[in-house]
C-alpha cells in the first residue's frame, strides 16, 4: 500500500494546503516555507505524538491531517483481526481509505476515517446520544418513531429494544441517503483503537536534517539505524528457518496455542503455569469470579532485526545514534549506498516467500538529504533514493538541484510561502510540479542545473533572449528603486534560446507556481508572435498593426529582393512545407483567392525586415500609437516588448566592446543613476502616470 494524497490543516504554518503523493516525491522550495512541516505532517498521521500550543497556526482551531491510503488489497487487509477487518471494511472503496488524525487543542489525537455523513445533524453522534440517553425497551421504539419516523415503519421500531438495534437501523438508513443529503466528515475510527489499523500502513523512517533540541517531534521521532538497517536485513529474513521454528517452539512453551479446529492445546512449561496459577490465586481472594491469563509475547524475527544498530568507534566506543550529525549522515549515506550496490548483485537479493505478500514496508521521510554531501555524493544518494522507491515510499526535502533530472524522478511539490488579507499571518502553500507529461526533447533543454535552481527557489522569473538582457536588465532595475533588485526579491533572468523557445520556457515555470514574465526585441510582432500566448485583443491589435505597416510598405515600394541564402534558409522551414503542401490542394481545386492568399502567406518573410525598420520608427505617429496600445496590453499580460528594438538600442553614447556581453558590461559602468536611466527610453502611459519605458517594464515585472 502507499499514501496518494494529504491534506494539511493548522498544522505549523501550514494553513491549508494539499498535494498529491507518489513513490518518490520531493518537496522543494526556499528556507521556511514549510517543507519540513510537511513532512512531520506525515509523520504525525501515523504516530500521533502530542503536540504543543507552538504547533497550531490557529491556536483556537483543530489540527486536521488527512491521509488517502491506497492499495488495501485482500492480502493487505489480512494482516488486520477479523474484527478489525469487518469494521473497516465498509470504508474501503476500490482499495482505498482516506483517514484523518485530528488534533484537539490540548495537544492529543486520534485516528479518525473519512466518509459521508448526513447533512442533518440530528443523525450525528452526539444527538443520537442525547436522544437515546436513559431510555430502556419501549421507550427506544417510541423515541425512534417521535424523531426519526423516516428510518423503519413501526412494527419494525417496535423490534428494536436495545439502543444498539436502533442505531443499528438508522445507521442502515444513513448509508442509504442519497448524495445530496450528506457531506465528506471525518467520524471515530470503527475499530476505536489507532493501532488497530497500524498493520496496514507503512512503518515511518524520519531522518531529520540537522537535530535542533528546541524541535521535540525531531528529537523524538528520529529514525533509529535499525530502521535503516531494516531495508539491508530484510533480505536474511528467508534464511533464517530454523531460527523461526526455534521462536515457534519458545511460543509453545510461553502461551497456550490454539488450533485451527479451535481446539487450546497448553504446553507450557510447568514454572510458566505455576506463575499464572499464583497470580489467579491472589487475585481471587478479592476477584472471586474473575479468571486470568498469562500471555507472553516471544521475540520475532522482524523485531530482532529492526533493533538492529552500529556501533561506531572513533575513539570512544559507542552506539552510532549518539554521535554528532555529520557523521550520522554520512553513515546514513553509506547504508543507502550499500543498500544499491548489493541490490546490483543478483545473488544477494531474495524473492519474496511464496504465499507471503510484499509489503511498502517503510515510509522514509528525509529531510534535505544532500546535507554535508558533494555534487557527485548527491547523484549517488538520488540513485540510492530512486532503488529503494520501488519497494518503500520516499519523500525528501531539498535544496538541490540534483533531484530534478531528465531521466529521473518527475513529480515535486513547490511549498512557497504566501500572505492573504485574511490570514493572521504568512502561510506555507504546496504547488505540485508534474512533468510526466514533458517531451522528451524538452525534457533534456529545459531540465538543467540553471533552469532546476530558479524553478525551485524562485517567486517570479524573467525570460529573456540573450546575454545583453541578463546583464542589462538587473542593473537598470536595481538602479531605478532599491525594491526592484532581482536579487532580493527571489526573481531571476533565465535566457532561452531564441523567441520560439519563450512558449515552452513559460510553460515549464509556470508548473512551479512562479510567476513568469518575457522581455523580447520588438521583432517578436513579426516573427514567433504565436509564442507569446498574447489576448485575443492583442493579436487583433498586432493585425491592425501589421495591417498599417505593410500599406506603408507597398505604397513606399520598400519590398526588396531576398539574399539567396535567405530565400533558402525560409524555404527549408517546416512552415513552408505546410504552405507548399495547402498551396497544391488550392491549385488542383483551382481556388485563385486561396492560391494568393497561400503564397502571400509563404513570401511574407520578405516584409520581416521592411516591417521591423517601420515598427522601430518612432518618428510614425500613426504607427507608434498604435504600437504603443499593443505593447500596453501585451504588459498586461506579463510580456515586456521593448519598442525600439533590441535592448542595445537603449545603450548611452560612450558603450564600448567586440560582443553582445562585453557592451552590456560596459553599459552597466557608464549608467549608475536613476535619471541617466529614464534618459534611456521614451515617456509613456503607465498606470494613469507618465513614465519611461524601461520604467513601465520594471513596474509590470515586480509591481504586478
Amino acid at each position: 500500500m502507499k499514501l496518494t494524497h494529504i491534506n494539511v490543516r493548522n498544522y505549523k504554518g501550514l494553513r491549508e494546503t494539499e498535494c498529491k503523493l507518489s513513490d518518490f516525491v520531493c518537496a522543494v522550495g526556499e528556507n521556511n516555507a514549510g517543507k519540513s512541516t510537511l513532512l512531520q505532517a506525515l509523520l504525525l498521521f501515523l504516530n500521533g505524538t502530542k503536540l504543543s500550543k507552538t504547533d497550531y497556526y490557529d491556536p483556537i482551531a483543530d489540527i486536521v491531517i488527512t491521509v488517502t491510503v491506497h492499495g488495501l488489497s485482500a492480502d493487505v487487509l489480512a494482516r488486520l483481526t477479523d474484527e478489525h477487518r469487518a469494521k473497516i471494511s465498509p470504508y474501503i472503496d476500490a482499495e482505498t481509505i482516506v483517514l484523518a488524525r485530528r488534533y484537539s487543542t490540548d495537544g492529543s489525537s486520534k485516528l479518525r476515517v473519512i466518509t459521508r455523513v448526513p447533512i442533518d445533524p440530528k443523525y450525528g453522534d452526539e444527538q443520537l446520544d442525547l436522544i437515546f440517553k436513559g431510555k430502556k425497551g419501549r421507550e427506544i421504539a417510541e423515541v425512534l418513531l417521535a424523531v426519526y419516523p423516516e428510518v423503519a415503519p413501526r412494527e419494525v421500531a417496535f423490534a428494536a429494544t436495545t439502543q444498539k438495534a436502533a442505531k443499528d437501523l438508522i445507521q442502515h438508513y444513513i448509508l442509504a441517503l442519497p448524495a445530496d443529503q450528506t457531506t465528506l466528515s471525518d467520524i471515530p475510527l470503527p475499530t476505536g483503537i489507532d493501532n488497530s489499523i497500524r498493520s496496514v500502513l507503512p512503518e515511518p523512517v524520519y531522518i531529520p536534517a540537522v537535530k535542533d533540541l528546541m524541535d521535540d517531534l525531531k528529537t523524538k521521532e528520529s529514525a533509529s539505524f535499525g530502521k535503516l538497517l531494516n531495508i539491508l536485513l530484510d533480505v536474511i529474513e528467508g534464511d533464517l528457518t530454523d531460527t523461526a521454528e526455534t521462536f515457534e517452539a519458545l511460543r509453545k512453551k510461553l502461551n497456550r496455542i490454539t488450533g485451527e479446529d479451535g481446539v487450546v492445546t497448553d504446553d507450557r512449561m510447568e514454572r510458566v503455569k505455576a506463575i499464572e496459577k499464583t497470580i489467579q490465586d491472589n487475585l481471587q481472594e478479592t476477584f472471586r469470579n474473575v479468571r486470568v491469563e498469562l500471555e507472553i509475547p516471544p521475540p520475532e524475527i522482524k523485531t530482532v532485526l529492526s533493533n538492529a544498530t552500529i556501533i561506531a568507534d572513533d575513539g570512544v566506543r559507542g552506539p552510532a545514534d549518539l554521535k554528532g550529525d555529520g557523521f550520522k549522515r554520512a553513515i546514513t549515506f553509506s547504508i543507502l549506498r550499500t543498500y544499491v550496490q548489493l541490490s546490483q548483485d543478483v545473488a544477494w537479493r531474495s524473492e519474496p516467500e511464496e504465499g507471503r505478500p510484499t509489503r511498502e514496508k517503510f515510509l522514509f521521510l528525509f529531510e534535505e538529504p544532500e546535507l554535508y554531501l558533494h555534487p557527485r555524493a548527491q547523484n549517488i544518494l538520488f540513485d540510492a533514493l530512486t532503488l529503494i522507491a520501488r519497494n518503500h515510499q520516499v519523500v525528501v526535502t531539498t535544496h538541490s538541484p540534483m533531484f530534478l533530472s531528465a531521466s529521473g524522478t518527475k513529480t515535486f511539490i513547490k511549498v512557497a510561502k504566501r500572505t492573504a488579507p485574511e490570514a493572521p499571518k504568512p502561510f506555507g502553500e504546496c504547488y505540485p510540479v508534474d512533468l510526466t507529461d514533458i517531451a522528451e526533447r524538452d525534457a533534456f533543454q529545459l531540465i538543467s542545473f540553471e533552469s532546476s535552481n530558479v524553478a525551485f527557489f524562485s517567486s517570479k522569473i524573467v525570460l529573456v533572449e540573450g546575454d545583453s538582457e541578463l546583464i542589462a536588465l538587473p542593473h537598470i532595475s536595481a538602479i531605478l528603486d532599491p525594491k526592484w533588485d532581482f536579487k532580493s526579491t527571489s526573481t531571476n533572468v533565465i535566457k532561452v534560446s531564441g523567441k520560439g523557445a519563450f512558449k515552452r520556457y513559460r510553460e515549464f515555470f509556470k508548473r512551479f507556481g512562479v510567476k513568469v514574465y518575457i522581455v523580447a526585441d520588438l521583432d517578436v510582432l513579426v516573427e514567433d508572435f504565436d509564442k507569446l500566448d498574447a489576448s485575443e485583443r492583442a493579436t487583433e491589435l498586432r493585425r491592425d498593426l501589421l495591417r498599417l505597416v505593410d500599406a506603408i510598405i507597398d505604397a513606399e515600394n520598400r519590398l526588396e529582393q531576398p539574399s539567396p541564402r535567405l530565400l533558402r534558409e525560409e524555404l527549408q522551414r517546416d512552415r513552408a512545407r505546410v504552405l507548399y503542401e495547402q498551396l497544391g490542394v488550392a491549385r488542383r481545386a483551382n481556388d485563385v483567392p486561396s492560391q494568393t492568399r497561400i503564397l502571400d502567406e509563404l513570401f511574407v518573410f520578405e516584409r520581416s525586415k521592411p516591417r521591423l525598420v517601420l515598427l522601430a520608427d518612432n518618428a510614425r505617429v500613426d504607427v507608434l500609437a498604435l504600437k504603443r496600445q499593443l505593447l500596453s496590453e501585451l504588459r498586461s499580460t506579463g510580456v515586456c516588448v521593448l519598442e525600439r528594438g533590441a535592448i542595445e538600442a537603449y545603450y548611452s553614447a560612450g558603450v564600448v566592446g567586440d560582443d553582445k556581453p562585453t557592451k552590456a558590461q560596459s553599459f552597466c559602468l557608464s549608467v549608475t543613476t536613476q535619471d541617466q536611466v529614464r534618459a534611456l527610453s521614451d515617456q509613456i502611459e503607465s498606470g494613469g502616470e507618465q513614465v519611461s519605458e524601461l520604467e513601465a517594464i520594471m513596474r509590470t515585472i515586480f509591481d504586478g
